[in-house]
């Protein structure tokens, strides 16, 4: 028996060396060790081709391959071209071209798998670390599902996507906008101040055509009129938008957006999709960094949502999965280094006595029993990074704590976390990217009560009184409950329609950047003629 697969093996390796070219099948094979070693436990036998055409499992598999475009893949990654010119509309080859067809495609298969389960580029390259996010599964493990699913490999490599609502509805959209001819509309509005109803612009005309309304009379035809204003706040409704019909920053962006754009940003956000497992817990909270929006889920289903403010773009919310561990009432604020350095030195430079009509403490340490100290015994002209390090600023709780009375506890090496807000006056704002980096609640008693409610005798009125008290408390979860922050610039709005939100951090920007490098000329420019291509 060893001997005969030595001698198949052997017939296989001279097929190689005589009719595959080194530089041509052999160098753009990502696995050929692994490919090699499962082909010699498998004694040989081939997986795709039967004869000089492709098995049922071969076509199927090269079917799925030619469309991973829709999955914002680049087909020829997988050897979709290198294949095409070698089998003919049939499937059917040259003999001489077997091994090599054999070859592309169990290569095409792993590259295929492992790229739809997890993480494709360097998380340190978009500021994130590893271990929160899902990463590709192994070569290894890519190839041990063969023989269970070669039977059924469509099916089988469909169900290797996310198979959540999102991301098959992104799927759907990505093929729509890539298959509509007229490639999207790009209207070139340029708005340079705010454009308010019953006012005149120069580009109420074209604003006018964009949404294909009659004419109107001549003396009328730079006037944003009702009508128009009508059909801009529906536009700014669809859009995500405050429908308010003024015409600002956010409004002219998605008048602007093309199809080209829509498709990169739904290319980016499904390679995101696929970072995180679809099963998620029973009970969890999410925030959506771009939207500013906190949802609170409870078996599969939202139990409410919230607007919360995040970092603006200087002081971003860092993207990353923990778990609440439990709740902060009437919390102190230890000022963080940043704001230490940037905001509250400039202050005490020019009022030593800020500190003090805040309500905070200053001390010479962090430890328990660091003393404190006079802000108007130190030189706050003078000090060095290091002695600025050293003081510790701490807001008691009151009406003053930018914290409010309530702060969640979720350990994370970012020190990020939720909490309620002294400054309540931002959360009606389409832009709510406005904090140093924590996330404010709108109605943090309402996360509060989500996070403690499987407690022993907890509920609102025992809420109410230790908030009464004053004093700081922590009360602890008896569940630990998980918490995803995340950065989403496409998500699904009522009635299930897409939402193309705001990159406030440019993230999808240098997510694109990273992909191209990995897909090549598949993400790279703004050439339509390139979207025909994949398509085709």
């Amino acid at each position: 028996m060893c001997l005969w697969i030595y001698k198949r093996l052997l017939t296989c390796l001279l097929l190689f060396i005589v009719f595959v070219p080194v530089n041509a099948t052999a160098s753009i094979l990502k696995n050929q060790t692994a490919i090699d070693e499962f082909y010699l436990s498998q004694d040989g036998e081939p997986l795709w081709i039967k004869k000089t055409k492709l098995n049922r499992s071969g076509k199927e598999l090269l079917k799925v391959l030619e469309l991973s475009w829709q999955n914002g893949l680049n087909p020829n990654t997988y050897h979709v071209n290198t294949l095409s010119n070698i089998l003919d509309k049939r499937g059917r080859f040259n003999k001489n071209n077997g091994l090599e067809i054999e070859v592309l495609l169990t290569d095409g298969y792993i590259n295929y798998v492992r790229d739809l389960s997890g993480m494709r580029i360097n998380a340190r390259d978009m500021g994130l670390r590893r271990n929160h996010w899902r990463q590709k599964i192994s070569v290894i493990e890519a190839l041990s599902y063969i023989d269970v699913n070669k039977k059924n490999m469509a099916e089988f490599l469909s169900l290797r996507e996310p198979q959540t609502n999102t991301y098959q509805r992104l799927k759907s959209e990505l093929i729509k906008l890539t298959e509509n001819e007229g490639r999207g509309y790009k209207s070139n509005l340029t708005f340079r101040v705010l454009a308010r109803p019953m006012r005149s612009h120069n580009e109420i005309p074209k604003l006018r055509d964009y949404f294909d309304l009659d004419k109107v009379e001549q003396q009328n035809r730079y006037t944003y009129d009702a009508k128009l204003v009508k059909a801009v706040m529906g536009f700014q409704a669809e859009q995500g938008l405050k429908p308010d019909g003024i015409i600002g920053k956010q409004t002219l962006r998605a008048l602007n957006y093309t199809n080209l754009d829509k498709i990169k940003q739904i290319i980016v956000n499904m390679e995101r999709l696929r970072w995180v497992d679809d099963v998620k817990p029973e009970r969890f909270v999410i925030v959506n960094i771009p939207s500013a929006t906190l949802w609170a889920v409870d078996n599969g289903k939202v139990r409410f949502e919230m607007p919360v403010i995040v970092g603006r773009k200087k002081r971003p919310t860092n993207s990353f999965i923990t778990k609440i561990h439990g709740v902060r009432f009437n919390p102190t604020w230890t000022v963080p280094k940043t704001i230490k350095a940037e905001d509250i030195l400039p202050q005490l430079q020019s009022d030593p006595n800020y500190l003090a009509d805040k309500g905070m403490e200053l001390f010479d340490g962090y430890g328990s029993n660091a003393p404190t100290l006079d802000p108007f015994a130190i030189d706050w002209n003078n000090l060095d990074e290091a002695e600025l390090h050293s003081l510790r600023m701490v807001q008691v709780p009151g009406k003053h704590n930018p914290l409010g009375s309530i702060r969640i506890l979720m350990p994370n090496e970012h020190n990020i976390y939720l909490h309620d807000t002294n400054n309540k006056g931002l959360f009606s704002r389409a832009d709510r990217a406005k904090s140093s980096g924590c996330i404010r609640m709108k109605h943090p008693e309402n996360i509060a009560m989500f996070a403690l409610e499987k407690r022993q005798h907890w509920n609102k009125k025992a809420m109410l009184d230790v908030l009464e008290e004053g004093s700081t408390k922590d009360i602890y979860t008896p569940e630990k409950l998980p918490v995803y922050l995340m950065y989403y610039t496409v998500w699904l709005g009522g009635k299930n329609r897409i939402i193309y939100g705001y990159d406030v951090y440019n993230h999808d920007s240098t997510l694109l950047q990273l992909l191209e490098k990995l897909d090549g000329f598949y993400i790279i420019g703004d050439n339509e003629d390139r979207i025909a291509q994949f398509v085709d």
